[in-house]
């Protein structure tokens, strides 16, 4: 840049360098009238405008460069060859030309500048080949390298500002543009040049002597100015009317746009893709106003998903109607249908495109095939919609080998809220029982309102049989709750009748009319209740039931026992307490696995008794234990319903006499997902008491840190998961970690459970796990088994 700075100041007249610059500008400025005059002309008078831009050019080019050699002042005698002289001033106008030619096109408008900054560079180099004096040119190829970049970079600037939107001020911008970069392209390609004086070198006969080339360029100069004169005359001869045919055009256009913004579908009219009118309702639909989108691109407009449609119409030059979406904004989209049409604008084809918002129209289509398929009263799939996912669910179902259930459901009773209510208070009931259904299925499942009270439910991708009996057992506890009319509470119920795919029918019609068979069934059996229509279903249920009355069975007879599993100090390894695990002993079954009787429990309303047993059993046998030794008990989510948990809790230790501090209750996150602020009220209740609170299972599930900032919990439980994994699983072990680290911050006690190896063991010892639990430590033991010492058992039990 300073050597650049040095060669103006130093080696140059600025008076003529001020006077090449300003020449540029009005050549340039000249250059692009002519340019826009082209754009505007029809294909035959645009070539003679093109030559006139391209003269206007090339003649600025030389003119700028010619002026500021005379500025060059180099202490030598300098003389211009003259067949290189005149090549240099034909290599600017050609290519100069060629390059606006280019530019007038939208999409190589960057092009056609940059070929313009090689017209530039040409004639530089080459009128620096024909300048005479006794000495050799030697040039920096770095400096000449960002000449041609300067030059190239403005121009492409230029072409880009210029024939972008008409007008004087994007004229001269774009003219000051291509003068700096002939200017720019000029000074720093002679900054790029050194001189060494040789006055072996002789100055051919054939030049021009400085005084006449000032001569030749003072005509150049006046020639641009009459290119000028010129192209306004011409401009003013095409365009120029009377004043009164003037004022009749205005009044026809101002009609014409009258007519054109009365209109309820948007006009735009572009040629070759560049809009060059638009009416209001267009303004509207777009949200944007006529200022932007005169001389922009249409595919500014049009939304991605729509251009090779919309290009594809504009090479075949089809007139149908067609939907396409239009960009509103940044990111909405707006459907519409246009039509468009062929027309001559000004000398040249254009398209006029008519737009019309069919959002509406849409809306409506859509409401339609929405009422169509679904129940006006509740907004459910109707019977047609219900046969045809129906058909699809058993059509997928028989290709990936799964089930499908379908459930008939009647409303018990629905006749007397008729009655009492009248059909208003029967149509709120029927809204609201559509509402429980739709919250008791999941989201792939259906539920269809059939006709009346009768309800259909598609239940697809059941893993185990059972699945459809817990859903209609749920549904028939949903409807069973009152329902609040108005103020009224009425209470109802349903029968639900229930049948499979494949077991059942193969055909979707053919469920149907079995669910509809086990309906009746139910209804048979005292309504508020379902049944299965297949025999082996039934026999399913039945034994369900059995078990059920087993289960109340055992409670009475003393079937149930309790087993204790030690909890271990991680680092001494010494017995902290125990934890009480239930275990039933089926007279015929042997031994049920808890997995199978605690649902069982929970489903059908035993958890209560049953926990209540095995915390009264938990604490009575613990009270035989050392003081040190405490006892963990774990409590169902279905247990914190119960308003009187907390005094229940406190009632045993009571009677049983076990300190309540010797106590831990082990929850799972499923008890806090279910009322909250009861929960947390209860927890707190029992914390006061003195009992520790411990969440079990910890890192599975919908596990949340919020947990364990609201809760008063004392203790969490990796769970076993993590730690079978962690020898050789990363992310387990990481998992581990993390949980230990963080009850170490919260001052938490961990226990990891699950612990079977002494690697594992060893892995928690090494991160300083407060407590384990597992079969390496002891495996769980009955409490005649406990009662001489729960080491020397725990450690023969390890042993096994």
């Amino acid at each position: 840049m300073l050597r650049i700075y040095v060669c103006i100041t130093q080696q140059h007249d600025l008076r003529l360098v001020a006077l090449a610059g300003l020449i540029c500008l009005l050549a340039s400025y000249t250059a692009f009238s002519l340019a826009g005059r082209a754009a505007q002309a029809s294909s035959r008078s645009r070539a003679v405008w093109i030559t006139a831009s391209g003269l206007a050019t090339g003649s600025g080019i030389w003119a700028t460069h010619f002026i500021a050699m005379l500025a060059f002042q180099p202490d030598l005698p300098v003389a211009y060859e003259l067949g290189r002289t005149v090549l240099s001033i034909v290599i600017s106008a050609l290519v100069s030309g060629a390059g606006l030619a280019i530019a007038l096109r939208p999409r190589t408008r960057i092009l056609g500048g940059l070929v313009v900054g090689a017209g530039i560079g040409a004639m530089h180099y080459t009128g620096m080949t024909a300048l005479e004096l006794p000495g050799e040119q030697v040039y920096d190829p770095t400096l000449a390298i960002v000449s041609l970049i300067i030059g190239m970079g403005l121009s492409a600037a230029s072409t880009a500002v210029g024939f972008v939107q008409r007008g004087p001020a994007r004229r001269v911008v774009a003219a000051l543009l291509l003068t700096l970069g002939i200017c720019g392209l000029h000074f720093t390609g002679m900054a790029a040049v050194a001189i060494l004086p040789d006055a072996a070198v002789p100055l051919p006969g054939e030049t021009i002597d400085p005084f006449w080339l000032a001569t030749a360029i003072t005509a150049v100069t006046v020639l641009i100015l009459g290119l000028g004169l010129a192209g306004s005359s011409v401009d003013e001869h095409l365009t120029g009317r009377s004043i009164q045919e003037a004022a009749r055009l205005r009044a026809s256009e101002k009609r014409f746009r009258q007519l054109a913004n009365a209109t309820f579908e948007g006009i735009v009219l572009h040629v070759d893709g560049r809009m060059v009118d638009a009416n209001q309702a267009m303004c509207t639909l777009l949200g944007k106003p006529l200022d932007w989108l005169i001389g922009r691109e249409i595919w500014e407009i049009i939304a991605p998903g729509s251009h090779d449609l919309v290009r594809l119409r504009m090479l075949t030059g089809e007139h149908h109607t067609q939907e396409i979406e239009l960009r509103h904004g940044d990111q909405e989209t707006i459907a519409v249908e246009v039509v468009a049409q062929t027309i001559e604008y000004e000398g040249s084809t254009a398209r006029v495109v008519a737009v019309r918002d069919i959002r509406e129209r849409r809306a409506a289509e859509e409401q339609i095939r929405h009422m169509a398929h679904h129940d006006t009263l509740t907004g459910l799939p109707n019977r047609r919609m219900f046969h045809d996912r129906l058909n699809q669910a058993v059509a997928l179902a028989r290709r990936n080998g799964t089930t499908v259930a379908v459930l008939c459901l009647d409303l018990d009773r629905f006749k007397n809220v008729n009655d009492l209510s009248g059909h208003a208070g029967g149509d709120l009931l029927l809204r609201q029982v559509a509402e429980r259904l739709s919250a008791g299925v999941r989201g792939q499942d259906t539920v269809a309102r059939l006709s009346g009270d009768e309800f259909a439910i598609i239940q697809v991708g059941a893993s185990h049989p059972d699945d459809a009996s817990i859903l209609a057992e749920r549904l028939v506890k949903a409807i069973g709750t009152p329902f609040d009319l108005d103020g009224q509470q009425m209470v109802i119920g349903t029968s639900i009748g229930v049948s499979m795919f494949p077991s059942d029918a193969d055909a979707g019609e053919d469920l149907v009319r079995a669910a509809d068979t086990a309906l009746y069934r139910a209804k048979g059996a005292g309504r508020g209740t379902y049944r299965f229509f297949e025999s082996e279903m039934d026999a399913r249920l039945q034994e369900r039931r059995v078990l059920e009355r087993d289960l109340r069975q055992a409670l009475a007879v003393d079937q149930l026992e309790l087993y204790y599993q030690p909890l271990v100090g991680c680092g001494t390894e010494d017995v902290m307490g125990f934890e009480a695990l239930v275990r039933w002993h089926h007279p015929t079954r042997g031994l049920v696995s808890p997995a199978e009787f605690i649902p069982l429990a929970e489903e059908c309303g035993l958890i209560m008794p049953l926990g209540s047993w095995v915390l009264r059993t938990a604490c009575l046998e613990a009270t035989r234990w050392p003081s040190d030794h405490r006892i963990a008990v774990n409590l169902s989510p279905i247990q914190f319903r119960h308003a009187d948990l907390s005094k229940e809790i406190l009632t045993i230790l009571a009677q049983t006499g076990l300190a309540p501090e010797r106590l831990e209750l082990e929850i799972t996150e499923g008890v806090l997902i279910e009322d909250t602020e009861r929960t947390l009220a209860t927890l707190k209740t029992l914390k006061a008491a003195g009992i520790s609170v411990s969440l079990d299972d910890f890192g599975t599930g919908f596990s949340s840190l919020s947990y364990l900032q609201r809760f008063p919990f004392d203790k969490i439980k990796i769970d076993r998961s993590f730690i079978w994994e962690m020898e050789h699983n990363a992310d387990s072990m990481a998992i581990v970690r993390s949980v230990i680290a963080l009850g170490r911050s919260l001052r938490i006690t961990v226990i990891a459970e699950g612990v079977e190896t002494q690697e594992q063991l060893a892995l928690l010892q090494n991160e300083q796990c407060d407590q384990v639990q597992g079969f390496l430590l002891g495996r769980p033991l009955p409490a005649q088994a406990l009662a001489r010492s729960p080491e020397a058992e725990r450690d023969a039990a390890a042993a096994e």
